[in-house]
Formats: C-alpha cells, structure tokens, sequence
C-alpha cells in the first residue's frame, strides 16, 4: 500500500547473501572507535535470461548490503541493553560505528506477541531498538529502484548523532538527501520505512517535506 492509500506492486528485489559468521566484538572504554565487518558470501548462480552484467552486479551489491546491514542491525539489538548504541552506518565503506552512553536505557524493546527477537518493535521500546530495526528494514529500499515517475533514491548510510532521532542518508538523481526518522516520541512504530523513502522520491514530492531551516533535510513522518 503506497503512503497515498493506493495499491502498488514495487519493483523487483535484489537477491539476498548469506550473513557471515560473526566475529568476537567487545567494547573498551568508551568505545568510540569504528569497527569493520568482514562477509564471505556464496555464488548468486547464474543469472536469469536476459539480465545485463550491470543488473547482475548491482543485485550483487544489494546482497552484500542487505547482509551486512541486517549484521548491523543484530550487533545494535545485542549492545542497546548495555549503553552501546549504534551512531552511524556507511553503506559504501561497509562500516559502523557504537557510542557509549553514560546511562543504560533501562526499557526493554516492546513486541507483538510471538515476534521473533531483531524483529518489529512496537511503542514504548528504546530508541536503539527502534533504530536497530530501522538499519534492519532498509534493504527493502531497493526494491524501489524504478517506482513512479522519479525513481527511488540510492541508500548511503544512517547518521544517528542522538537518541532523538536518526538521518537516513541517501542520494537522489545525483544529489545527497537526509530523511528524518524519530526515535522517541513516535506515534506508530517504525514498520515499512523501506516503502516509506522509496515512495517519498519515486512520487517526486520529497522537497515539500523539507524541514525548515534546512537545504536537504526531509521530515516526511518516516
């Protein structure tokens, strides 16, 4: 369902990797430094009739993208509960960096009844776990490559500078955007931000949304 109430059918998506193994993290002081993540990742097969090399890399990409920021999105599930909250994330380096907060959110990610633990948090939950959930859905961002008449943005990174809220970074028909997502005080959950970003620029009425005071960033209630 599109965020103007009509059906639609998004474009299709690229194939997934497997995650890699994880490796041993701990934390240190504050923590402050950015760690790298490594994958190792099987063949996708051969591709379909028809497919060009720059589709066939590109769902290449996607797949090593989406396993890595589902890691991503793990590793923040595991370190909210002790003060180790998720900052930032760069797509195109494949890294992420963790702040040490002084006081430990002492509330417990909020879930639907027989929700699978990294899976949607409901109101009420930390705003790490409504991030870590956010970092975890994004890969269905490229899904909307070709949607409307503009086309869907390509996916840079999550800058998160505070509890409140996160930037999700993006680039669209060459230039950089900044969509706002709320962390805390939000009056639904995070649920198909994805959907939401992609729909926002392949409709083309992204610069409506532009938060005051601002040149690229977009407070569309993502």
């Amino acid at each position: 369902m599109s965020r103007h109430g009509e059906a639609h059918e998004p474009g299709k998506q690229g194939k997934q990797g497997k995650h890699g193994e994880r490796g041993k993290h701990g934390a240190s002081g504050e923590f402050r430094e950015t760690s790298r993540y490594v994958f190792s990742y099987e063949p996708l097969g051969a591709p379909e009739p028809g497919t060009s090399a720059a589709a066939t890399e590109r769902d290449r990409r996607d797949a090593e993208v989406g396993a890595f920021l589902n890691h991503v999105a793990e590793l923040a599930f595991e370190a909210g509960p002790k003060g180790l909250e998720l900052r930032s994330v760069d797509v195109a380096a494949r890294t992420c960096a963790f702040r040490q907060e002084r006081e430990v959110d002492p509330r417990p990610p909020v879930r639907a009844p027989g929700e699978e633990p990294g899976g949607a948090v409901l109101l009420g939950s930390p705003s790490w776990a409504h991030l870590a959930h956010l970092v975890g859905e994004l890969p269905f961002l490229f899904s909307f490559r070709e949607y409307g008449p503009e086309g869907g943005p390509e996916l840079r990174g999550v800058d998160a500078p505070t509890r409140e809220w996160a930037d999700v970074l993006v680039e669209h028909r060459g230039e950089p955007w900044r969509v706002r997502v709320a962390l805390e005080g939000r009056e639904r959950p995070v649920e198909f931000p994805g959907m939401e970003i992609g729909e926002l620029f392949g409709e083309g009425d992204h610069r409506r949304f532009l938060l005051d005071g601002t040149t690229d960033v977009l407070d569309a209630g993502v």
